[in-house]
């Protein structure tokens, strides 16, 4: 059995571009993070903590202690 190196390198090249293509999604993924904890951060600074951006109804503490750093009620968010 003789291996097929054209093949093998063209799998290689796949796999290469599909773990950078993994790294730069887990880099985006990041950065929306960080911006959403900066936003909370800065709703906390200016008393906005806890009520939804859209309507300005309080978020349920429930939704809060599961995710901090959501911006809109349940209402809001569907």
């Amino acid at each position: 059995m003789t291996l097929d190196q054209q093949s093998t390198g063209r799998l290689t090249r796949m796999d290469a571009l599909q773990n950078q293509a993994m790294a730069q999604a887990q880099v985006r993924r990041r950065a929306a993070e960080r911006q959403r904890i900066h936003a909370a951060l800065k709703r906390i600074e200016e008393g906005d903590y806890g009520y939804c951006t859209d309507c300005g109804e309080e978020i349920a503490p429930a939704r809060l202690k599961a995710d901090p750093a959501i911006p809109r009620c349940r209402e809001c968010m569907a």
